[in-house]
């Protein structure tokens, strides 16, 4: 895999992307879990992504959103953000023994690409959001997806991040 600063990674998550590649109106059951998919492209047409959602059917605040960059000049692709809801056993986020058995947000890091984990492992939990739903907003607003008012109009999209 490429080597990239975070500050690159930082910059994939937040550039502004268009959904190229609308979700389908019913989240599809598939394996005890309720998923959707959305294809994206960053504004420039630049960088390609995928986004999934998941919820799981039996326990529905246990649920991921998460943002996936496909890279154009290497195989593969790769977590870059997600958002999920409590799920899981104790594991370890920001460097300290907890759970994921809080809601909590996992970004992309270049400490994690360079010792070959996942780029997105450990997190951090948030009260951000407390439902799917605003989970989705939230997420929708942080990967700067600006149109995604036309596919989720029902979603109240937060006006700030903090």
């Amino acid at each position: 895999m490429k080597e990239y600063t975070q500050e690159e990674l930082n910059s994939l998550i937040s550039c502004p992307k268009i959904i190229i590649e609308p979700p389908k109106k019913e989240m599809k059951l598939e394996r005890g879990h309720l998923r959707n998919q959305i294809k994206l492209r960053s504004k420039e047409g630049e960088y390609d992504f995928d986004v999934f959602m998941r919820i799981l059917e039996a326990f529905q605040e246990n649920f991921s959103v998460g943002l996936v960059y496909k890279p154009k000049d290497e195989p593969g692709s790769f977590v870059l953000f997600r958002c999920n809801g409590p799920h899981g056993p104790f594991t370890e986020i920001s460097g300290e023994l907890t759970s994921h058995f809080k809601f909590h947000i996992h970004r992309a890091k270049k400490e994690n690409i360079e010792q070959g984990l996942l780029p997105e492992k450990g997190g951090d939990h948030t009260e951000t959001y407390a439902s799917y739903l605003q989970a989705l907003s939230y997420f929708l607003k942080a990967v700067n997806v600006i149109n995604a008012d036309e596919y989720f109009p029902d979603i109240q999209l937060p006006l700030g991040l903090n």
